[in-house]
């Protein structure tokens, strides 16, 4: 349940022919090799087809923007004579003075990813149009949302790789990749609360066009960024979840030696807590709606703001699920039936009592129909995650939020306590019409995170970058090359080389 979000990609910009510095004169040009480094990287994963190789290539983009942060960083605080937000203490000294010169004005081009107008990777690689922005802080903002990208890409890639795997994590397996990415969230949260608050980013980048960066837009990821985290702090003690991933594991032999542990969980923390990540959700939705409006930029992608919504229905509809349970706990199985109804009328299913029919045969008959369904939904997730086209009437992104594996867990266990209820303890279920309005406030489980601090050169590289760029790094390689797709002109692998003369050997 973290958004698959496209990564952006640049065109070229060489910072020596629009920046000097007189203390560091090698520092726009070791800037440009890093950025250089940055685009072709960016390229290439875009050109990688989706699923395990992408995933794999992530770790090499968060390197390239690890390495050229500090390079823009301090071309910025050179250039604005003091330290920006973000960065250290500015009380504290600094190692050395840069001083940083701007000769010409210049706009960097980016791609925004969340554009609407833009081409998304589900239903084409296409090159979308690019955006241009003032100066630096349009290039540091945009390398900025990117490594929020990465981060929030990272956390999503970490739970599924564990979750869904072939075979069954152990306790320590999952509970170690859901802190994993819960870290990864928390940090793309810190990037995109800086954007959103920063003075310095605010205002250079109010005339920009970019619906990417608009302090809405920023502001949203990062409400939304806290959502997740906190729905996965709440997974990583949700067994329920885990049961009934691992009960549809083909690969899974474990139910041959023991059926899956449900320990007893503090079932009413955990609800308030989901409660809050529906908020988060919610908050994150508005926001991104709302980004446009004004005619300046253009809006937000319609499945990122529908998957925000979506999930803060997931989060309400699991907070409903752990009243439930515990209401069952308690002894009150009827009241946890009523609470799971609630749970799925707030997801959009309907109860399994009011599809079951009086006969055997046709129960049977419904059973088939619901396993067939949800080999479809399967297939159509499977689909969504791995970047292809879907077709008319198919779930869309907006449905990767979590609502079919909640819908899943909310039907097995109203099936298993049904049984039991007329079976054993014959309770009256009460009406659900008033519980969803009724819910309590939320409370958060993650604690207030520091700021982002922006990452700065170490004394040793700016010593070196004092003497002047020698021939060598003055020609880093080609970067003039503005398609972010394989060309057609380009030659296939394994073909044969063209022949340069009419010399046979």
């Amino acid at each position: 349940m973290v958004y698959p979000f496209e990564l952006p990609t640049t065109s070229h910009l060489s910072f020596q022919t629009v920046l000097s510095s007189r203390t560091h004169p090698s520092l726009p040009q070791s800037a440009t090799t890093a950025r250089h480094a940055l685009r072709l990287t960016l390229k290439a994963h875009n050109r990688l087809p989706c699923g395990p190789q992408r995933d794999s290539h992530l770790t090499s983009v968060l390197s390239a923007i690890n390495d050229y942060l500090p390079h823009i960083v301090a071309l910025a605080q050179g250039l604005n004579g003091k330290p920006i937000d973000g960065t250290a203490d500015p009380a504290i000294p600094q190692i050395e003075q840069i001083e940083v010169t701007q000769q010409s004005e210049f706009e960097p081009e980016w791609r925004a990813t969340l554009a609407s107008s833009s081409i998304s990777l589900k239903s084409s690689r296409s090159t979308a149009s690019r955006t241009r922005g003032p100066g630096l802080p349009y290039e540091l903002a945009f390398t900025l949302t990117t490594l929020g990208y990465v981060l929030s890409s990272l956390a999503r890639t970490g739970v599924t790789r564990t979750l869904y795997a072939s075979a069954t994590p152990s306790v320590e397996q999952r509970t170690t990749a859901l802190q994993t990415a819960t870290k990864h969230l928390l940090q793309a949260h810190t990037i995109h609360s800086l954007l959103s608050s920063s003075s310095y980013f605010t205002t250079a980048l109010e005339s920009s066009t970019a619906p990417d960066l608009a302090p809405a837009s920023q502001a949203a990821l990062s409400s939304l960024a806290l959502a997740e985290a906190t729905l996965l702090s709440v997974l990583k003690d949700d067994s329920y979840v885990v049961a009934c991933i691992q009960a549809r594991n083909p690969n899974d032999k474990d139910w041959m030696v023991r059926a899956p542990e449900i320990p007893k969980v503090r079932a009413h923390l955990f609800a308030r807590l989901c409660i809050r990540a529906g908020e988060y959700a919610e908050q994150a939705a508005t926001g991104l709606g709302s980004v446009g409006a004004e005619g300046r930029r253009a809006g937000i992608d319609e499945d990122i703001v529908k998957y925000a919504r979506v999930l803060g229905l997931v989060a309400r509809a699991r907070a409903c699920r752990f009243f439930g349970v515990d209401a069952e706990l308690a002894g009150k199985i009827g009241e946890g039936i009523a609470w799971l109804r609630v749970a799925k009328g707030a997801l959009g299913l309907r109860s399994t009592a009011a599809t079951e029919e009086p006969t055997t045969k046709s129960r049977g008959l419904s059973k088939l129909k619901q396993g067939f369904r949800e080999r479809r939904e399967e297939r159509r997730m499977e689909k969504s995650a791995g970047g292809e086209r879907l077709e008319k009437g198919e779930l869309g992104p907006g449905d990767n939020a979590g609502r079919e594996e909640e819908g899943r867990v909310l039907e097995m266990l109203e099936t298993k306590w049904t049984r039991m209820n007329d079976t054993i303890n014959t309770q009256l279920i009460p009406s659900s019409a008033d519980y969803l309005a009724n819910l309590p406030s939320g409370r958060d489980v993650l604690p207030p995170q520091p700021a982002f601090k922006l990452p700065s050169l170490d004394e040793l590289h700016l010593g070196q970058m004092r003497a002047p760029p020698t021939e060598a790094e003055l020609s880093p390689g080609s970067d003039i090359e503005d398609s972010d797709v394989e060309s057609p002109e380009e030659k296939a692998p394994g073909a044969f080389p063209e022949r340069t003369d009419s010399a046979y050997y």
